[in-house]
């Protein structure tokens, strides 16, 4: 983008995020401004999303204000001239002279995993094909979108091999990159881990190990994966960053988890998740909007590697409007790929970001707080009136069991005491507790490792359907829960959250946890 503040020449080429797919209902058109300019998005009666230029090149209307959806093509408010795919005009209803020019630009477009991309191309290049999303053991994306930051997409995703900046803005320390960045390309792949103090969540006594791996493809597009190593648990991020004119950008994310096989769980994993994504992410933003690009930083070792960044950056503006250290740097242009095999890819399976740390920490803030970093007075944080940002889901009921629980499953005993007072108590009522019906297939030994006064070492094998109490350690354990026995009481008894106590490291889990997440149902409290 041309500018004091961004000297790179225009908006860069690439596949940019112009609406959520659910924004855009069938046969239905809504306007945006992107890339400079006015736009008409509008859904087939095929289903499919079309991205043209919004004014008719007749006399000017508005398509997006009146416009119609006839089958795959758009018809005009003022006169009725009719534009079909290709953007061309194929009927002008008093007279069947067409104007050989009447048509209106139009581009490529691919619906992803619930959002709508353009790909925007000032020189009219071919799109490259975007990588691949697995959207099978994963939650549906969570949506929230920044409207018009005042900042642009090279600066935005410049973060990803920003090592320095994670202590200040974000709280972590011991940044590293784990390998050289891989450019491939349009594709830019970095792998990083820090470690994430609990503080920026809430939980001053926590630390998590983290493990970052993001997948770049152009300026537009970016894919998350984050494993939070010491909990054995993960998520994804997908961000997206779309220039509105030279100095304005809408940021879409979208937050994703892991599925854990409990469904209580997972939705409460997933809104602690989003909750903690929209707090965390916008630390950068008073920055973003008050900094100046600088063609020649000084740049330190420490900073992580932005000069290679900032030379595969440059192929993606026209080659005379690139920044000057961008042009002496760049190697020649290759030629864009062609589209291979339909838009859809090769792959990346990167998924979600800071998440186990930010997001269940995010359970020490209400509701009600993550609801004000989504919907904050500030105007970047408010949505465009047709795209909002998905508001989190009720509370999913208070765990009670290991280590996670709530209501009793259908098949559950039902005379049970009202709470345990030991952990003696509670396992000498574990045979009452079982639920054979939800061992179906099931062999696995559980294992409980109970600290301090009143706790021991208990494990439970469940083998077709049968249940085998013991004392002691067991070697093929393939769940290990560790916590204090008084705080398992309290778990049992429903007076302590176990997803928190998960989450804090007050209870931790070794092992198998999409096995652990069956506790709740093999021994209801």
């Amino acid at each position: 983008m041309s500018g004091a503040r961004f000297p790179f020449g225009g908006s860069p080429r690439g596949w940019f995020a112009v609406a959520l797919g659910e924004d855009l209902p069938r046969e239905g058109v809504i306007g945006r401004r992107y890339f400079g300019r006015e736009l008409a998005l509008y859904r087939g009666a095929s289903g499919r999303a079309y991205v043209t230029d919004a004014f008719c090149p007749h006399l000017g209307a508005h398509l997006a204000h009146g416009g119609v959806v006839e089958g795959e093509a758009l018809r005009c408010p003022f006169h009725g001239w009719r534009f079909g795919e290709g953007g061309r005009c194929d009927d002008i209803p008093y007279t069947d002279k067409i104007p050989p020019k009447a048509r209106l630009a139009h581009w490529p477009v691919v619906e992803q995993a619930g959002v709508v991309l353009a790909f925007h191309d000032p020189s009219g290049g071919a799109p490259w094909a975007l990588p691949s999303i697995d959207e099978a053991g994963w939650t549906e994306g969570r949506a929230v979108l920044w409207s018009g930051l005042r900042t642009h997409p090279q600066e935005v995703f410049e973060n990803t091999v920003d090592m320095a900046h994670l202590g200040p803005v974000h709280g972590g320390r011991d940044a590293r990159l784990l390998a050289k960045p891989a450019r491939e390309g349009e594709r830019f792949h970095v792998e990083l881990e820090f470690t994430a103090s609990g503080a920026i969540v809430g939980m001053p006594d926590q630390e998590n190990d983290v493990h970052l791996a993001v997948t770049l493809s152009g300026l537009g597009w970016a894919f998350v994966e984050t494993h939070v190593r010491n909990v054995g648990v993960r998520a994804r991020q997908r961000i997206f960053v779309t220039p509105i004119d030279e100095e304005r950008v809408d940021i879409r994310g979208l937050v994703h988890v892991a599925d854990t096989g409990d469904a209580a769980f997972t939705a409460e994993l997933h809104a602690l998740f989003y909750g903690a994504f929209v707090e965390d992410f916008a630390k950068d933003f008073p920055i973003w909007e008050h900094k100046r690009y600088l063609e020649r930083p000084m740049v330190t070792p420490g900073d992580g590697p932005i000069g290679a960044y900032r030379r595969w950056c440059a192929q993606f503006y026209l080659r005379d409007a690139a920044p000057p250290q961008a042009r002496e740097r760049a190697k020649a242009p290759r030629l864009l790929e062609v589209l291979r095999g339909g838009l859809g890819g090769a792959a990346a399976t990167v998924a979600s970001a800071r998440a186990r740390v930010a997001g269940l920490g995010g359970a020490l803030a209400s509701v009600a707080a993550r609801e004000r970093a989504v919907r904050a007075p500030n105007r970047a944080n408010r949505p465009a009136p047709s795209e909002r940002a998905a508001s989190l889901p009720p509370r999913a009921p208070e765990p009670a069991d290991e280590p996670a629980s709530c209501a009793r499953p259908p098949g559950a005993p039902a005379a049970l005491p009202a709470r345990v007072e030991s952990v003696e108590e509670y396992f000498s009522t574990l045979d009452a507790r079982f639920v054979p019906a939800a061992a179906a297939g099931l062999d696995a030994v559980f294992q409980w490792e109970l600290d301090g006064p009143g706790g021991g070492v208990f494990h439970a094998r469940v083998r077709d359907g049968e249940l085998e109490i013991g004392h002691g350690p067991h070697p093929d354990a393939r769940v290990r829960l560790a916590v204090r026995a008084d705080d398992y009481v309290r778990i049992v008894n429903g007076e302590l959250d176990g997803v928190r106590a998960f989450a804090s490291g007050r209870s931790k889990v070794h092992g198998d946890l999409g096995l652990a997440m069956k506790m709740r149902a093999l021994f209801p409290a």
